[in-house]
């Protein structure tokens, strides 16, 4: 490592917020390194059946590439992410094994509207397309036909509800644990950073607020990556009117203005 002094940072996030613009923006600076999602390569549909290293294990191989002052790894927080990989391991004791490595800051990014994330994630799982560059060609996909009784995201099937009411679920679980955990260890609060206020129309807005939470002035980046899907939800979704009046009587209404 041609560093020694360093601070290990972890974003935690569920997919399809901007994950993807927000790190290539922190890599082009001069003293962040970011790492992406060191987890997701030992979910079932990459890594079969064989043996899923340890969570230390994983850290430690993340960290043996580390060649700046500031690492930040990706972590996806939903049960059925990568937290599925090690069942019996309460959310706190992540904590705990990541402070033990070093890792002692924590992002929180979140995409409020779960419906678009949801369909965001239901067309790149069909495409195949999960990031886009801004040199890529756009292409209009077909409008996709959601399955609201049952759909399926990492290790978990659940119908469209009750995917939306967890990520709220979850979030909530998971800004409380990180405050918690910075207070009883003495550590910088947490930074919360959510899609739509600080990267759908500018991405270099997260970029500024992650580099002024660490202390460093943000050098001059450009942004790589674009939106996939800019069309209205109606124009996506071909059950739309389903859809529509399955949302239409809960909390969840306001995501199909």
């Amino acid at each position: 490592m041609s560093c020694t002094a360093w601070t290990g940072i972890v974003t935690w996030h569920q997919g399809r917020c901007g994950s993807s613009v927000l790190g290539s923006l922190l890599n082009q600076h001069s003293q962040i390194q970011a790492s992406n999602e060191i987890f997701s390569r030992y979910m079932p549909r990459r890594w079969g059946n064989r043996p899923v290293p340890s969570i230390n294990q994983v850290l430690q191989k993340a960290l043996s590439v580390r060649n700046k002052p500031f690492f930040n790894i990706e972590i996806k927080s939903l049960l059925a992410q990568n937290r599925s990989l090690y069942p019996g391991i309460a959310l706190g004791k992540w904590f705990e094994f990541l402070f033990n490595e070093g890792f002692h800051r924590q992002v929180v990014l979140c995409r409020r509207h779960g419906l678009r994330r949801l369909i965001s994630h239901l067309l790149a799982q069909r495409s195949g397309i999960f990031v886009q560059s801004m040199q890529d060609p756009i292409e209009l996909q077909e409008p996709l036909w959601v399955n609201t009784t049952a759909i399926r995201e990492g290790a978990c099937t659940y119908d469209l509800l009750h995917w939306l009411d967890l990520y709220a679920s979850t979030h909530a679980e998971l800004l409380s644990t990180a405050q918690r955990f910075s207070i009883d260890k003495g550590l910088p609060a947490p930074l919360l950073l959510f899609y739509e206020d600080s990267i759908e129309s500018d991405p270099l807005d997260a970029y500024i607020k992650f580099c002024s939470w660490l202390g460093l002035h943000s050098e001059p980046v450009l942004v790589q990556h674009r939106r996939i899907n800019t069309c209205p939800l109606p124009q996506l979704i071909s059950n739309w009117n389903e859809i529509e009046s399955l949302l239409k009587q809960t909390p969840h209404s306001w995501m199909l203005d």
